[in-house]
């Protein structure tokens, strides 16, 4: 099958050619982590969203916050998946070592989750 090659001329350039750039880098560091971690990109999405639920005692009280396990309708619910695909994904990830089942779902080792996020790279200001 053979596409199509389309020339579109950008409103604005220079800021489409940096977006453009973001997300170039957005999707190697999403394959990089995939492949070490020998993950889908769903599961390693959801192993994100994990570590990210996990977290929330933190970003609600800050450094002396703490890890809280989630569950898995909350995940299904923040993802936006069905609750028996988050289950299957979510019992292979335990499979796995990254994710514990102890009342409830935590990341194993968040000082390791805390490092993989980190090679995200995330907008933090995207006003022009």
């Amino acid at each position: 099958m053979q596409s199509s090659v389309v020339s579109l001329p950008l409103k604005d350039s220079p800021y489409e050619a940096s977006h453009l750039q973001a997300l170039r880098s957005l999707f190697g560091s999403i394959e990089n982590i995939r492949s070490t971690l020998n993950l889908d990109v769903e599961e390693l999405l959801l192993y994100l969203c994990i570590g990210y639920l996990n977290t929330e005692r933190i970003q609600q009280v800050g450094a002396n916050g703490y890890i809280s396990s989630t569950n898995i309708s909350s995940v299904a619910d923040f993802m936006k998946i069905p609750k028996e695909t988050a289950r299957r994904k979510i019992k292979r990830l335990i499979a796995m070592g990254l994710v514990e089942n102890k009342h409830g779902v935590v990341v194993s080792d968040a000082t390791r989750w805390f490092a993989i996020s980190r090679q995200l790279p995330l907008a933090l200001d995207r006003t022009r």
